[in-house]
C-alpha cells in the first residue's frame, strides 16, 4: 500500500455535545501520571490556563467532574481524574485502539 490511513476522531455526548479529543486526552493521561495540571500541561506544551480550560469545557459539557485536586501544604498539592475522569479517558483510549487495529488489518 503506498498511502497510509489516518483518522482523527473524539467523544461526544448523547446530544452531540464534544467531550474528549485527542489532545485532551493526552492532557488527562500526563495529570494522571505526573499528578500535577501544571506539570501535564508543561509536557503538552500548552499553559496552565489552557489546561484548567479545556478541563473545565469537559466538565462543563459532561455535567461531572474529571479532575480532583488538594491544595498544598507541607507535602505539596496533586491533582488525579475522578472515577469519572478515569472512564472517559479509559472509553477514548479503548475504543481509539480498536480503530487503530481495524484499520491496520485493511
Amino acid at each position: 500500500m503506498d498511502h497510509i490511513p489516518k483518522f482523527k476522531f473524539w467523544l461526544e455526548d448523547k446530544d452531540k455535545k464534544y467531550i474528549l479529543g485527542e489532545g485532551t486526552a493526552e492532557l488527562l493521561l500526563k495529570v494522571k501520571e505526573l499528578k500535577s495540571i501544571s506539570e501535564a500541561a508543561n509536557y503538552c506544551n500548552i499553559s496552565y490556563a489552557h489546561a484548567w480550560r479545556k478541563i473545565r469545557e469537559i466538565e462543563k459539557s459532561s455535567g461531572q467532574e474529571i479532575i480532583s485536586k488538594t491544595r498544598g501544604g507541607k507535602g505539596g498539592g496533586h491533582s488525579e481524574l475522578t472515577p469519572f475522569g478515569e472512564k472517559i479517558l479509559e472509553e477514548f483510549l479503548k475504543t481509539r485502539k480498536d480503530i487503530e487495529m481495524y484499520i491496520a488489518n485493511l
